[in-house]
């Protein structure tokens, strides 16, 4: 745009012409003051271009746009009036007023050449002008892509590192792509319902990445987050809840906007993204709470999590130390609730606790489920014997009846078998050859408690499985293995 104005307003003899039929124009639109503005601006260039021929005829000396600065505005204003500039179209606009053919004929000359020279301007063209939005709906989108400076862009890129990171982990690329977008054209609409007249131009990617710090506040919640804060030559960090910002952030723009100095940035904008994100974002929330609580879980840090954890186990063991067991078993139901919700393994020990706890509820659905996990625990989390005794107290306890699967049974007695509880193995695998007689792995189950038996020296108890193997599976692999000589007890 500067070639464009240093043609109009240096070289051109168009303020002459325009800047009084513009003047003509306010006045009816009953806008009298801006016109005897536009009046005071062409008085203004007349002395500017006198001084300026003076200047020239005496030392040749060059005016330039810096001589003119007083009076961009006043030709910003006029050549962003697309209303005015469709007048300015006709062969003799009325505007001007009565003029010669002479200078009729050279106002057409340099508007047509002035005009060829603005058309290059690539901001002016994708900028948004809010009086012109409705004729360029386009640049509602292409303003967010547009800066004004170096300074203007790394500013922007450094917000949207801050926060964009942190939102696109749990959208994924594709959502945040598309509310970062919304949340641009959002704050542009809620722009123009405040200044919806106005000439300015207005770009920057700054109301988007408002919106993607809506986002931001809605999607972490309650979510305690460090922030950094200064005073004077005193710094350090504070933990609060990322929800909490929102009102913090609006308010500020809101507080600029209304009490602060006058500035080119657009508060208008920057308040509509953050509400426009914010809302987006509960949507969000509303529709894919799984998917949002999942990528919770896969990526965000649980450093606080793991304190409220710390706490639980503090409360938990004090109420069993003072024997108070019902906010014991709550406390230590709320460990191992809120640890498979981060997808990691309770501690054992929790475990053990809440499955001893429950024993005075034995049809409720904590006691079956703590037995569970416990039964599935490897060898190298809880020793053996633990196992054996959870195992024969829940059998001996559950209501209506135990809840373990055919399967479940099958690996326990298996690992029974192979840990020094054969006696144990063998009663399951009593039940089994009721309950799953055609299952595949049995054979395999009483050739591992044959093993068992033989381990702790039981030669006949041994002899006895392999002799029942071979009776009740005679075609299996397992009971063609014990019929080789080398493999008889």
């Amino acid at each position: 745009m500067e070639p464009a104005a240093q043609y109009y307003l240096v070289e051109s003899r168009l303020p002459e012409f325009e800047f009084l039929a513009y003047a003509r124009y306010l006045d009816s639109q009953n806008k009298p003051e801006a016109g005897s503005a536009m009046r005071k601006g062409l008085g203004r260039w007349c002395q500017i271009r006198a001084r300026a021929d003076l200047a020239a005829a005496r030392d040749g000396k060059t005016a330039s746009l810096k001589d003119y600065q007083s009076l961009i505005e006043r030709w910003y204003v006029l050549d962003a009036d697309v209303r005015f500039s469709a007048l300015m179209q006709q062969a003799q606009p009325a505007l001007l007023g009565t003029i010669n053919a002479d200078d009729l004929a050279e106002w057409k000359e340099q508007r047509e050449h002035y005009l060829s020279i603005r058309s290059r301007s690539f901001t002016e063209r994708y900028a948004l002008i809010p009086a012109q939005a409705s004729e360029r709906p386009l640049t509602l989108l292409t303003h967010m892509f547009l800066h004004a400076s170096v300074e203007h862009v790394l500013g922007n890129m450094v917000f949207l590192a801050m926060v964009g990171y942190a939102v696109e982990i749990l959208l994924g690329g594709g959502w945040y792509l598309l509310f970062y977008l919304l949340s641009g054209l959002l704050s542009a609409r809620f722009y123009l319902v405040f200044e919806g007249d106005s000439t300015a131009l207005s770009l920057g990617a700054s109301g988007a990445i408002s919106g993607v710090m809506g986002m931001y506040t809605v999607l972490y919640g309650l979510r305690k987050i460090r922030f950094f804060y200064w005073f004077l030559f005193y710094f350090d960090f504070f933990k609060a809840p990322a929800l909490i910002m929102l009102p913090i952030w609006v308010g500020k723009e809101a507080f600029d906007l209304l009490f602060g100095e006058p500035s080119n940035t657009n508060y208008y904008a920057h308040i509509g993204g953050l509400l426009g994100g914010a809302l987006l974002a509960l949507i969000y929330r509303l529709l894919a709470r799984g998917r949002l609580v999942q990528a919770h879980a896969s990526f965000v840090s649980h450093v606080d999590d793991d304190k409220l954890l710390r706490s639980l186990q503090q409360s938990a063991y004090a109420a069993l130390a003072r024997l108070d067991f019902e906010r014991a078993r709550r406390d230590f139901a709320s460990l191992v609730n809120k640890t498979l919700a981060q997808q990691k393994a309770p501690q054992p020990d929790w475990l053990l606790q809440l499955f001893n706890l429950s024993k005075d509820a034995p049809s409720s659905v904590a006691f079956h489920k703590t037995a569970e996990m416990l039964l599935s625990l490897p060898k190298d989390r809880i020793c053996e014997d633990k196992i054996h005794q959870v195992y024969l107290d829940y059998v001996a306890s559950a209501e209506p009846r135990p809840r373990l699967s055919n399967e479940q049974s099958l690996a326990i007695a298996r690992r029974f078998a192979m840990n020094g509880q054969p006696q144990t193995a063998a009663a399951i695998m009593q039940i089994l050859l009721v309950t799953a007689r055609q299952h595949q792995q049995l054979p395999l189950l009483i050739q591992f408690v044959a093993r068992g038996f033989m381990a702790e020296g039981k030669r006949d108890k041994a002899q006895h499985y392999q002799q029942l193997l071979q009776r009740q599976f005679p075609l299996s692999e397992e009971s063609r293995w014990v019929s080789s000589p080398g493999n008889r007890y």
